[in-house]
């Protein structure tokens, strides 16, 4: 019903527009533009208290888009017809399109779950295309009209920021399941219809800077599209957590990014050769912007990397289930300890009693939180420079050093173990029969560990459940 309402009075306001007596257009127009507020704030009290950020900035905008509108009719009723002069209002038009994209990306963060690779790359593609009709379109006709270069300078960063918006929000229609609905549909046919009305504004201005009035019905259609975007009951879903895209920079997508690098200088150069006019310092800053964005996305790639790098290292040292070293890993330190001198080095070979008859009983599901249980308790055991692993099944290997180690880490299992444990909601007992070897001058790592494996066999021939049985090779 809101929807609707807004819907019709907003259309028929944009559709009229030009019917109203022209000392008269402000109040259709600020009743558009000014009717984005509270729609805006609707869809802030609809977000989730942790996803608001994007309507947070989306308000901010808004608020600044229409301090500019409100300066600007009041330049147009007291100075004439004049409309985008480079003044103040400018300004806020400005600021209000760089919240616009933050409120883009945020909403792309959470759509993309930090898809940062895709937005860069959509950003970089639209600044170049907007660099490109700054150079082809919009710089030639500023040169017919003689525009003075502070409003050619404010036009240009509008442009490029609303241009990077709409890259922005094309992004999260590509890659989130949110962008086929509505909301995001709409919002992003109000961004694309605010690039048109710029770039339309300076078309058809005349060398007198004199706008034709019918322009602002594209600005007030992008304001109304973006307000129904705010009270469309789908707008709930444009901040959920979307889907994580997968963010492979192929050859191909490498090319077509150093293309859309290369275009602005391209056809700022081209014009120069022909002789047509050409404004090196906006083309310089066309490109500039790009810079940082394709070293964030170098970045972002290399930082990728390194992830990628640490977890196949934890895929292949560490247990999946409890997160402890795994067997490979185990043996790689003892024989870096060996290899530093035997001395003080024991290896405790730990073995769960009583674990078969809980896992068979309760579940496989009960046995792997029983597990990980033991593994939580096992660190706590040792000191830091110690290791505790999963050798295997439900053994744990620890490696320890110090005169005392085999006795003070023992003492602690046997405190522990002492204590039931929980597994699907109900408490059990199970017990450790603990095998313990000293490295010897001559020791290679599957002589120590097999004298441990050794003696925690002889030490579970005289276990019981629920205690701890310890045997010294």
């Amino acid at each position: 019903m809101l929807l609707r309402c807004y819907t019709a009075v907003a259309g028929i306001l944009v559709a009229t527009y030009l019917v109203w007596p022209y000392d008269l257009r402000q109040w259709p127009f600020l009743a558009v533009t000014l009717g984005g507020v509270p729609a805006v704030v609707l869809a802030l009290r609809r977000a989730p208290a942790g996803a608001r950020t994007p309507w947070w900035l989306m308000l901010a905008s808004v608020a600044l888009y229409n301090i500019g509108n409100i300066v600007w009719i009041v330049i147009a009723t007291t100075g004439g017809r004049v409309t985008g002069d480079g003044s103040v209002a400018e300004l806020f038009f400005t600021g209000g399109g760089a919240l616009l994209l933050g409120a883009s990306i945020a909403v792309v963060r959470r759509q993309g779950r930090g898809d940062v690779g895709g937005v860069l790359d959509s950003m970089i593609t639209a600044v170049a295309l907007g660099g490109v009709l700054w150079s082809a379109v919009l710089l030639p006709a500023f040169t017919r009209q003689d525009v003075p270069v502070g409003r050619q300078m404010s036009t240009f960063v509008t442009v490029i920021v609303i241009a990077g918006t709409l890259g922005a929000m094309l992004r999260v229609s590509l890659v989130s399941p949110a962008g086929r609905t509505a909301s995001i549909r709409l919002f992003t046919a109000g961004v694309a219809l605010t690039l048109a009305g710029n770039v339309a504004g300076v078309l058809v201005t005349e060398a007198n800077s004199i706008r034709p009035d019918w322009t602002n019905n594209i600005f007030l259609a992008a304001y109304a599209l973006v307000g129904a975007a705010a009270v469309h009951p789908s707008v709930a879903l444009v901040t959920l957590p979307g889907r994580a895209p997968n963010d492979d920079l192929t050859p191909g997508r490498l090319t077509f990014l150093g293309v859309m690098l290369a275009l602005t200088p391209l056809i700022g150069g081209g014009r120069a050769v022909l002789g047509q006019p050409t404004d090196g310092v906006l083309i310089a800053l066309s490109s500039a912007a790009l810079v940082p964005l394709v070293m964030v996305r170098v970045a972002r790639l290399a930082a990728q990397r390194r992830d990628a790098e640490r977890a196949l290292h934890r895929l292949a040292t560490r247990d999946g289930l409890t997160g402890l070293a795994n067997r490979g890993a185990c043996l790689d330190r003892l024989t870096e300890a060996l290899s530093e001198g035997p001395r003080d080095v024991a290896v405790l070979f730990c073995d769960l009693d009583g674990f078969k008859p809980v896992n068979d009983r309760l579940g496989h599901a009960a046995g792997d939180e029983l597990l990980i249980a033991v593994a939580d308790r096992l660190r706590t055991c040792v000191r830091d420079d110690d290791l505790v692993s999963r050798f295997g099944g439900d053994e744990f290997v620890l490696i320890c050093r110090g005169a005392d180690a085999v006795d003070v880490v023992a003492a602690r299992i046997a405190e522990l173990t002492a204590r039931p444990f929980t597994a699907s909601g109900e408490q059990v007992r199970i017990g450790v029969s603990v095998g313990a070897a000293r490295a010897r001058p001559a020791d290679t790592t599957d002589d120590l560990i097999n004298r441990a494996d050794l003696a925690m066999y002889e030490a579970k021939k005289s276990k019981s459940v629920g205690a701890l049985s310890l045997v010294r090779a």
